[in-house]
């Protein structure tokens, strides 16, 4: 009589979530140095870039190109590059363009994804200041990113933030929320302002922004 076959195991197998980092910004326009940080993001281990568009930015003045002409040159920009999205989120939601309103909205969306905020290391020096930052990790991680040398500030709540929070890349990649990782990545010294100058001055910009965006920007006759 032949034994009966041992059950398959019930333990459950160990998952990783969809790893989504959300870059958030003007984009007014798009460039290169967005682009190198959304790849090198989905390089090192991310499933999903979003690169958001702010419709009413809260610490900058509001971008010269409107939110549609911002949205085409991301799509236009990001052709091509596969796991690096557009998402129209903050311009299709009225008023100021909270990062904690996006994030509980960006959250609901995807229920179960470890959700990662990436910032500049000047926006990690000023988060205290932000509106409800504690909402926002409540609903994602935080990804600092600083140039090699850049100073995190370490004060007050920060300092203790840093400090109990704090996690590897890999970890933050399976953390759903509230985690903080630092990273020094170099990175092209570029910046709209800078881009959108040169523009009117018309200089030679084909190095700094995509093909198909200085055409855009031609066509539509932006920041001349």
């Amino acid at each position: 009589m032949k034994s009966a076959s041992k059950s398959q195991s019930s333990e459950p197998r160990s998952t990783k979530p969809t790893a989504i980092a959300i870059l958030g910004g003007t984009f007014d326009p798009i460039h290169i140095g967005h682009l190198r940080v959304a790849v090198r993001l989905r390089d090192s281990g991310f499933d999903k870039v979003l690169l958001v568009p702010n419709r009413v930015p809260p610490h900058r003045a509001q971008p010269q190109a409107s939110g549609d002409d911002r949205l085409n040159m991301l799509q236009l920009s990001l052709t091509g590059l596969n796991g690096i999205e557009a998402s129209d989120i903050e311009l299709t939601q009225d008023g100021t363009s909270y990062s904690a309103r996006t994030a509980e909205r960006l959250r609901a969306q995807h229920p179960d994804a470890a959700l990662t905020w990436v910032m500049g290391n000047d926006a990690w020096n000023g988060f205290d200041r932000w509106h409800k930052p504690e909402q926002v990790l409540a609903n994602a991680n935080i990804l600092v990113i600083s140039r090699p040398g850049e100073e995190a500030r370490d004060d007050a709540w920060l300092g203790q933030l840093r400090q109990e929070k704090s996690c590897t890349l890999n970890e933050l990649q399976h953390s759903p929320h509230g985690r903080v990782c630092h990273q020094a990545w170099p990175e092209l010294d570029i910046s709209a302002s800078d881009l959108r100058q040169a523009i009117k001055q018309g200089d030679n910009i084909a190095f700094l922004t995509p093909q198909p965006v200085l055409e855009y920007i031609q066509k539509h006759h932006l920041y001349s």
